[in-house]
């Protein structure tokens, strides 16, 4: 009897010790077991609203030259700023030819003078009677004095492109194949000048013959030079006085918005640089952003917003993408004049960057999962799959498993990826630093 007992305490006491041997080898193994959470990527298309600084940029640019005739100018008002719409006739600016009222003043008494010494050269030879051969001196040499002169203008308009171009004539006096059309028609225009030269030399010396008193050839030769004088100034003070006239006020030849102003006012003109530019009216100008630190693709037709000072939401997509010369890379949010009005116009913009939000969303379906679940950096992206692994004693087990993947983008803490694994099961946010082929518990909560 006492036997059957001791038998029977000794089985309960084994008992006892196995289950307490089980239960804290579990309790062990759970300690010594690496925790971590499961998730499953989804199917489906990255989005993201990407938020940009737009500047106003004007996509053409027409610079305005001003012909001052040679005279210094001086600005007196100026009408617009970059940024400023303008219609066609509008006075950009308005200035002034420097001095002159003095430069007229002393071309009128140089033409007095003159006029005053061709009476009195027409007076000494009142009585002085041209003759038949007389006449036909005067013309050779009028022809001869104005071809001469020709010939010269063409000569220096020729040399002047010919060292534009650092080109030379060949000893034919032809111009070389490489030349500009402009200084092939120099070329041109100095050989016929040079051939009615010559014409007129020829003539010049079959009249040379005949018997002119030398008085009388004075006389036509102080003739000719007064009168030519008289002529060159009354040509100077006509384009002294249109020139005061068309540049008293500047106006815009085309509907546009002004991009550059180069003239102050009070200031001294260079009319050698431009006096302003613009932008023609039907190139309307866009809202550029540098994209350069942006990760994923962006391209034309992508939604774009932004808000005027009020608060209000416009909505706009993206024109064009590219590349600047320093290699940065933007984007081109159109703009239409009803925008631009509603922003307070284009002046308006210049003066501040404009919040912009693209909403970026990819054209393909893809693995999207947390970032958290994906490992690795540059190429070399994986995540822990989850492999369930039976025991010899048939208990069953985690194991984590390394798979390759493909990144497409990352963006607020969401990764797309190239490959489905969508029925993967896949660990992440482990409690301590998980490897391949490591066995993992699951949170139980």
């Amino acid at each position: 009897m006492n036997t059957k007992k001791f038998a029977i305490r000794g089985l309960v006491i084994l008992a006892v010790v196995v289950a307490l041997c089980m239960f804290f080898s579990g309790t062990i193994r759970t300690i010594a077991t690496a925790k971590v959470r499961i998730t499953r990527a989804q199917q489906g298309k990255m989005r993201q609203q990407i938020s940009l600084s737009g500047e106003l940029t004007f996509l053409e640019e027409e610079e305005v030259f001003v012909d001052a005739s040679g005279q210094s100018l001086q600005v007196t008002k100026v009408n617009v700023l970059p940024g400023y719409q303008v219609a066609a006739g509008d006075v950009i600016f308005e200035a002034e030819i420097a001095d002159y009222e003095k430069t007229m003043s002393d071309k009128r008494a140089e033409y007095e003078s003159s006029y005053m010494e061709l009476m009195d050269l027409e007076q000494a030879n009142g009585s002085t009677r041209l003759s038949r051969t007389d006449t036909l001196w005067a013309e050779a040499y009028y022809a001869l004095s104005d071809a001469t002169q020709a010939a010269l203008e063409k000569q220096i308009a020729m040399e002047t492109l010919l060292a534009y171009e650092n080109l030379d004539l060949d000893e034919n006096g032809a111009v070389p194949e490489t030349a500009s059309d402009e200084l092939k028609q120099a070329v041109a225009d100095w050989n016929a000048a040079k051939a009615s030269q010559a014409e007129a030399e020829e003539a010049m010396q079959q009249a040379s013959r005949y018997s002119v008193p030398e008085a009388t050839r004075t006389y036509i030769t102080q003739r000719k030079e007064l009168n030519d004088k008289l002529a060159q100034l009354e040509s100077d003070m006509l384009a002294l006085s249109v020139a005061q006239k068309e540049l008293g006020a500047v106006r815009a030849p085309v509907d546009g918005y002004i991009v550059s102003v180069d003239v102050k006012k009070g200031e001294s003109f260079d009319p050698s640089g431009a006096a302003y530019s613009y932008c023609p009216l039907e190139t309307l100008p866009v809202l550029r952003a540098d994209i350069s630190d942006i990760e994923v693709n962006i391209s034309s037709g992508m939604a774009a917003t932004f808000s005027t000072s009020r608060g209000r939401e416009l909505e706009s997509e993206v024109a064009s993408t590219g590349v600047t010369v320093d290699g940065n890379r933007y984007a081109d949010i159109a703009l239409d004049e009803g925008l631009i009005d509603d922003m307070g116009g284009a002046y308006s913009l210049l003066q501040n960057a404009t919040n912009i939000t693209i909403e970026y969303r990819a054209q393909t379906n893809t693995s999207l999962i947390a970032s958290s679940a994906v490992r690795g950096s540059g190429d070399e992206r994986y995540v822990y799959i989850i492999r369930q692994q039976q025991s010899t004693f048939g208990a069953m087990s985690m194991v984590t498993e390394k798979l390759a993947v493909t990144v497409l983008a990352e963006i607020d803490g969401v990764c797309s990826i190239a490959e489905d694994i969508s029925y993967y099961d896949i660990a992440y946010m482990e409690d301590r630093p998980i490897s391949e082929n490591m066995t993992v518990m699951q949170y139980t909560n």
